[in-house]
């Protein structure tokens, strides 16, 4: 009979974790707090892809390779729970299915599913394309723009007719900066080792809750609005208040409607801002990459507005986009905690342990990508795709917790990317800086991106 190995010599047997010094964490704890993403990287090529941060006062493990991101959020997924950094984004958003968990995210899940089935995004197209001419006509007269301001005022309309069915009554500027305070303050929030209780009168948290105030104000406006209005719609927020879960047969309750709205409103419109403006600057450093991508625009549109069949066509388009979200993934960290002492590939993991899943490190994993630092659309054709590991990128997360909305941004984002270098020309300024990444709750441009900007003529 064959011996079985004790407990003990299963953990003796197990690899050892490579260790960051502890004393260069204590040295550097500030610096890296104020911009994680330097050091998460720096880490990342001096120890490898999945590391102990060594902190001393509590575990956490960085990974940033594929095959340890699948068994953590799909193959062994009951292990691995939302880590205490959502319980920051939770003031914000509320219980929304970015925050939830377990039984109750399973039945909202279920129920806000049919709102980004195949139909609804067809019922969406038109409202994209408005969007995007409304943007259009106002950059023409104009030499210079910051793109990123423009995607954000973009996305933002996009979002608002697309889940509310109307145009925000309040000053879009008031909403993108309510937006950005939300995002800084739960970012630095995150970070803090020291977080001071939200009932303190500090500039800082007045600030944030006069932010969160007014956006919640704008969202509950436009609800009970819907709820005195007995003519039909076909929003997401009308799919969300009237669809009803066919196992349990109930409906979303007020505040369940208002925590799904706000993430969708917030996540949603952010991300895809984001991705844009990358994607931007990036084809305007890359002009070889720019000039195919017009070719293709008019090859496949032939000066008209994309449709739903002729956006399928768009497959460079969509290889574009799939390498900017690689190179700058707007999710660009997720976080976890260990909920079981459990073995991952190998390795111990013990309970409560917490794991950063280096997703800006994972997309430029040299194992997994062929120079990495290069701007190459093509690595995205469907044979390489096959050829690589799935989980080597992941900038709509992974598993059963997937974005929901992942097919509606990249509709999204290929209507206003193609619209928009059909009506202009687009350079970068003169002797313009490299742009910094600032490392929010999303992977910002810091300062956005300006861009010369020059009308075609048809």
């Amino acid at each position: 009979m064959q011996n079985k190995t004790s407990k003990a010599e299963q953990v003796k047997d197990m690899p050892v974790l490579p260790r960051a010094s502890w004393w260069l964490i204590i040295k550097n704890v500030l610096s890296m707090l104020s911009n994680p993403l330097e050091y998460l990287t720096e880490w990342f090529e001096e120890y490898g892809d999945i590391y102990d941060l060594n902190s001393r006062f509590f575990t956490v493990f960085v990974i940033s390779n594929p095959q340890y991101i699948q068994e953590i959020m799909v193959a062994n997924k009951k292990d691995y729970g939302k880590s205490e950094h959502y319980k920051v984004l939770k003031n914000s958003l509320g219980n929304g299915l970015l925050i939830s968990e377990g039984a109750f995210w399973k039945k909202q899940r279920r129920i806000a599913q049919p709102a980004f089935h195949h139909q609804s995004m067809k019922n969406f197209l038109h409202t994209m394309i408005s969007a995007t001419q409304t943007t259009i006509e106002r950059m023409k007269g104009v030499q210079t723009v910051d793109i990123s301001r423009e995607m954000n005022f973009l996305t933002l309309e996009i979002v608002t007719k697309c889940l509310f069915g109307t145009t925000l009554d309040a000053d879009v500027n008031k909403i993108q900066e309510a937006i950005t305070i939300g995002n800084k303050f739960i970012s630095d929030r995150a970070r803090s080792l020291l977080k001071l209780p939200l009932w303190l009168p500090t500039p800082n948290i007045l600030r944030y809750k006069r932010a969160r105030k007014f956006s919640d104000k704008v969202i509950f406006n436009i609800i009970d609005k819907r709820k005195d209005d007995e003519s039909e719609h076909f929003d997401l927020l009308s799919m969300l208040m009237h669809t009803v879960d066919e196992e349990t047969g109930e409906s979303m309750s007020a505040q369940q409607l208002r925590d799904e709205s706000i993430t969708l409103f917030v996540a949603g419109q952010e991300t895809t801002a984001t991705a844009l403006s990358w994607t931007f600057y990036l084809l305007m450093k890359n002009p070889e990459k720019l000039e195919r991508l017009k070719q293709e625009v008019e090859q496949v549109l032939k000066g008209k507005s994309p449709d739903f069949e002729t956006l399928k066509d768009l497959k460079y388009t969509q290889m574009v986009l799939e390498e900017s979200m690689r190179i700058y993934p707007p999710a660009w960290v997720i976080t976890r905690k260990v909920l079981n002492d459990t073995d991952m590939c190998g390795y111990k993991m013990n309970k409560d342990a917490q794991l950063i899943l280096n997703v800006y490190s994972l997309h430029r994993h040299s194992d997994h990508w062929e120079e990495p630092e290069l701007f190459k659309p093509e690595r995205f054709n469907s044979e390489l795709k096959k050829s690589r590991h799935k989980y080597a990128y992941i900038p709509f997360g992974a598993g059963q917790r997937m974005c929901i909305g992942n097919n509606f941004a990249m509709m999204e984002m290929k209507i206003a990317l193609t619209m928009l270098v059909q009506n202009f020309e687009f350079s970068l300024p003169e002797n313009v800086p490299d742009l910094e990444m600032e490392p929010l709750v999303t992977l910002r441009p810091k300062g956005g991106v300006k861009l010369n900007v020059k009308p075609i003529k048809c």
